[in-house]
């Protein structure tokens, strides 16, 4: 062992005569162990925030969106197969979009009805896992691969009529709540671009019956769309066998830029894509700026401990003036005393990280692993988008937070230990 190492751990060993200097270190460890355990915990909890949203947001949407500058696409299925071949594509399916309102016998709500073609819809979005929860309900804890399954069978009703001869319709749970009806109601839809009469522009009606209700667990997808199948969104649109899009799943969400290069690349002009990126930018750039301030904010935490270890380091200096002293007298140099004190410091450091840490990942992992620990912080899945506490472990965040705590521990401990090494021996060793 190095003599400056020697030297500061028996610096920081409790003596009844430097008592106080010892209760100020164990302070200095316990605010960097609190602020770096904090920071790690906050940072998981809020990545986890991200990627529970993430998971929602493509539920709902494809990864990219293939449209046409020219409008509704024709041959719809020929296009299809095309993007089908790029690589890295796992699914794609046609879709129509469209606006209307829907009618109940109590209340009016609008609603963004999407035309899905019940064979491939489910290979691009979450639509089916989010019509097997709408039927099985948010309180049972049911597998994905059996809520699937549901809403495969609930969804290829769709290109049926129902028993009652009207065109089935699949709504989410808060626009049923809103109008009031229940699976087995017939509900008007209501397009104001119908046909043009005797009196100008009419409204085009048309009655369906709800056949299913869907449970994504977002209140703005689940108060907002509406489903169909593709054959009577065309009609009820007037589409005349023409679609809006091709919906694309790919195998990495975040490859979803390039490949959408790509697919634009193949297809030619007039055809371009959309990305799930791009759309939801200003989202994501949101909530990476909230976790970077939170991030900013925690960290000063940390450098609260820090200052603790200069007062800590500047007491320990001026109790051992005299060592100091003897140390230059035999022969100890300049860098060798601010290594003393550096390593004082960078105990202080290294036992209030590595705690820090270890206590951060044990909290996130029991958050993450135990369902009874997930509850202990409720949350309203009426009011947020999740039901319990969402955690994402990252190696990298935990390094990062690591890095950062010793470098502004080590920073803290360079004033007093160069203080200490700029004391002259021969002015604290003469009146001694």
């Amino acid at each position: 062992m190095r003599y400056e190492l020697f030297i500061g751990l028996r610096y920081l060993r409790s003596k009844r005569r430097q008592a106080f200097i010892s209760v100020i270190g164990l302070i200095s460890i316990l605010g960097v162990f609190i602020g770096v355990m904090s920071l790690n915990v906050v940072l998981a909890v809020m990545k986890g925030f991200e990627e529970e949203l993430k998971e929602k947001i493509l539920g709902v949407n494809s990864h990219i969106v293939v449209l046409n500058y020219d409008g509704p696409i024709e041959n719809y299925q020929e296009l299809r197969n095309k993007v089908l071949e790029i690589r890295d594509v796992v699914g794609a399916s046609p879709f129509i979009y469209g606006q209307a309102m829907l009618v109940s016998e109590t209340n009016v709500v609008g609603v963004v009805v999407r035309g899905i073609d019940p064979k491939n819809a489910g290979s691009v979005t979450s639509i089916e896992e989010a019509v097997g929860r709408g039927v099985v309900g948010r309180q049972k804890k049911v597998k994905s691969e059996h809520l699937r399954m549901i809403g495969k069978e609930l969804i290829s009703k769709l290109n049926r009529e129902t028993g009652s001869g009207r065109p089935p319709l699949i709504i989410g749970k808060e626009v049923a709540a809103t109008l009031g009806v229940a699976v087995g109601d017939v509900v008007s839809l209501v397009s104001p671009f119908g046909s043009v009469g005797p009196f100008g522009p009419q409204a085009k009606t048309k009655r369906f019956e709800i056949i299913g209700i869907f449970d994504y667990g977002m209140v703005e997808y689940d108060s907002s769309i509406a489903y169909m199948s593709l054959k009577y969104a065309m009609d009820f649109f007037g589409m005349d066998k023409k679609v809006s899009g091709i919906e694309v799943k790919v195998r990495d969400p975040y490859e979803a830029r390039a490949i959408a290069e790509d697919i634009s690349r193949v297809l030619g002009f007039p055809f371009y894509t959309r990305n799930w990126e791009e759309v939801n930018r200003s989202l994501f750039r949101a909530l990476r700026l909230e976790r970077i301030a939170i991030g900013i904010f925690l960290g000063f935490i940390i450098l609260v401990a820090a200052l603790d270890i200069v007062s800590t380091l500047t007491m320990v200096v001026m109790e051992k003036g005299k060592d100091i002293a003897i140390l230059r007298a035999i022969g100890a140099t300049k860098a060798g005393i601010m290594r003393i004190f550096i390593a004082d410091g960078m105990i202080i450091g290294l036992i209030g990280t590595f705690l820090g840490s270890a206590t951060g990942f044990g909290i996130c992992y029991l958050i993450k692993t135990y369902d009874a620990v997930k509850r202990l912080i409720p949350f309203d899945p009426e009011v947020y988008f999740v039901s319990e506490f969402p955690v994402k472990i990252e190696a990298s965040y935990f390094i990062m937070v690591a890095l950062f705590s010793l470098i502004i521990c080590f920073l803290a401990t360079l004033y007093p230990s160069y203080q200490a090494s700029r004391k002259d021996p021969v002015e604290v060793l003469r009146y001694e």
